[in-house]
């Protein structure tokens, strides 16, 4: 699979709130760092979705920047989200910076930070 096909993956399964999916893209020490600066490891990301206190309603792809090579890649999305988070609904526009590694399970998240990212023009 290739790194943009692994990143819509990984999109596909936020919206779907699949956890076994998730599970499968996060490599097991992802860490990752939330728009107020929480830091989150890859259990407390699953929890979210599989206790239901994170429910992605939308997450619409403004625009994707890939880069890899052999065995790291990054990508850069900036995208539209809206969610149930802890019962309330928000809604943002969010930069999601991932570092993804590759191994002989495939593709897999070891870092991401999600930032708030200006209004479109």
């Amino acid at each position: 699979m290739s790194l943009l096909a692994a990143e819509h993956a990984l999109q596909a399964a936020q919206r779907a709130g699949d956890v076994n999916a998730l599970d499968a893209l996060l490599h097991p020490r992802c860490v990752g760092s939330g728009p107020d600066g929480s830091v989150f490891s890859k259990e407390d990301d699953l929890e979210s979705y599989r206790s239901g206190s994170l429910q992605i309603t939308r997450l619409e792809e403004e625009s994707l920047d890939v880069q890899e090579d052999a065995v790291s890649g990054v990508t850069r999305l900036v995208a539209a989200v809206d969610a149930i988070q802890g019962g309330a609904a928000v809604s943002a526009r969010l930069i999601y910076t991932r570092l993804w590694v590759r191994s002989d399970e495939g593709w897999r998240v070891l870092a991401a930070t999600l930032a708030p990212a200006a209004e479109a023009a």
